[in-house]
């Protein structure tokens, strides 16, 4: 193991003189605090942290916007099964009652068709071979 010794701690080396940026957004976004005027290192650091929550707030707008067009969608498309299924409902109950036996005979009375009285009558044939 090696022994125990202090950490050498570097001088600290001299920093140049902060660039001074004229710019108009930048001395209105100073007055807001949001970026310094002094240092251009730290304006981009603030500037790529205000790009990304400001694409973040993009993305959350154009989302209500998909999901309020989405919930438009759905409630016209559930008006519109609410009407096919009354129509189906409706032809359905149509189809039922026209398919009963007291229809059918009214209508197809007009035509000399009636209903059998008895019961139709089974003719039986014998083999052809047995003659």
């Amino acid at each position: 193991m090696r022994a125990n010794t202090y950490k050498e701690i570097p001088e600290n080396k001299p920093q140049h003189a902060p660039k001074v940026s004229n710019s108009k957004w930048v001395k209105k976004l100073s007055k807001l605090k949001f970026i310094s005027s002094t240092n251009d290192d730290e304006n981009s650091r603030y500037i790529q942290k205000i790009l990304f929550v400001t694409f973040l707030g993009i993305l959350y707008i154009a989302n209500g916007f998909q999901a309020e067009k989405s919930h438009l969608r759905i409630n016209k498309l559930e008006k519109s099964v609410e009407k096919l299924r009354v129509e189906y409902s409706t032809l359905k109950y149509d189809f039922i009652n026209e398919s009963k036996r007291s229809k059918i005979e009214e209508r197809v009375a007009p035509l000399g068709l009636v209903p059998m009285e008895t019961a139709p009558i089974v003719i039986s044939v014998s083999n052809l071979e047995d003659h």
